[in-house]
């Protein structure tokens, strides 16, 4: 016969058994639901980051080579994944309870492609290398993105392919019907640097003094071609020539775009006769970037 006591006894112990798995129950349900959800919004809002980084970095690049301001140096930083917590492992910020923070590599890389401008008067082009700044993520509740400025242009490439979010100085117009004119900065990076890991990266960028590439003039024809190296790149280059050819209001007899083999997309221009007269103006400025990439992780981080 059992005693009030023991019964007194046996129901604490069920009473403990039950809070133990109430409280199992809520951190299983947190893992689950609420880490997954809180690190897949801090992975998406680094992403926003980079985005805004790299359109920055456009913006600042155009700058220096649209003003002609060789020599000067710009730095431009960004955290290579999202940070944990500044007290991590004391008090209630435990790990367990934190999302696993996210990775990425940046890379700076001169062989990435080329660019050749072919003119009526010189059949065979000249042919400028491009390089290329390009962000990797390693995110483990998003979607991982890619993010390129590659010949002054900024290129996102995930899952669905790969677009197209600034475009490259590139405009072709029409002037008043009788001419076109073409005019395209061919930006190219030279640097050799791969950084990978969550913290902080600082990217230099320096304007070199380079000679013109003698292509300014007026010509029959006038073809650029640019080897990215990438399908998925070549196809968004070539819808945002045709776009600004239409933007420029020039008709579509006047000029024709298309992809090639080995990620080739190229316009090529003939104005509006089709005989030997020149009617096609070309403008090619200079835009040459020495970069750098360096690890910007401090004691005071």
């Amino acid at each position: 016969m059992h005693s009030p006591q023991d019964e007194d006894a046996l129901s604490e112990v069920v009473g403990f058994v039950l809070l133990l798995g109430v409280l199992v129950l809520a951190l299983s349900v947190y893992l689950l639901y609420a880490v997954p959800a809180e690190g897949r919004e801090n992975e998406i809002a680094h992403m926003n980051m980079v985005k805004d980084r790299f359109t920055d970095y456009k913006i600042a690049l155009d700058s220096l080579w649209i003003n002609k301001q060789t020599g000067v140096t710009l730095s431009t930083a960004f955290d290579l994944g999202t940070g944990a917590a500044a007290t991590e492992g004391g008090g209630l910020a435990l790990p367990l309870l934190s999302p696993v923070r996210s990775s990425g590599a940046v890379e700076v890389r001169s062989d990435a492609g080329a660019v050749t401008i072919a003119t009526s008067d010189n059949p065979d082009g000249v042919r400028i290398p491009l390089g290329l700044v390009q962000y990797v993520s390693g995110n483990n509740y998003w979607v991982d993105q890619t993010w390129t400025y590659q010949m002054g242009a900024v290129f996102l490439t995930q899952d669905g392919g790969t677009t197209v979010r600034v475009a490259p100085p590139l405009s072709v117009y029409n002037i008043k019907n009788t001419s076109a004119s073409v005019t395209f900065a061919p930006v190219n990076i030279t640097g050799s640097t791969l950084l990978a890991g969550s913290g902080p990266v600082r990217i230099e960028s320096r304007l070199r003094d380079m000679p013109s590439y003698g292509l300014d003039g007026v010509y029959e024809d006038v073809t650029i071609a640019i080897e990215t190296g990438d399908s998925g790149k070549a196809q968004a280059l070539k819808h945002v020539f045709r776009e600004a050819a239409r933007n420029g209001g020039v008709p579509a007899a006047w000029y024709t775009v298309g992809t090639g083999a080995g990620g080739t997309v190229s316009i090529h221009v003939i104005g509006p006769e089709s005989d030997e007269t020149p009617d096609v103006a070309l403008r090619v400025p200079t835009a040459d970037y020495a970069v750098t990439i360096f690890n910007a992780a401090s004691l005071i981080e």
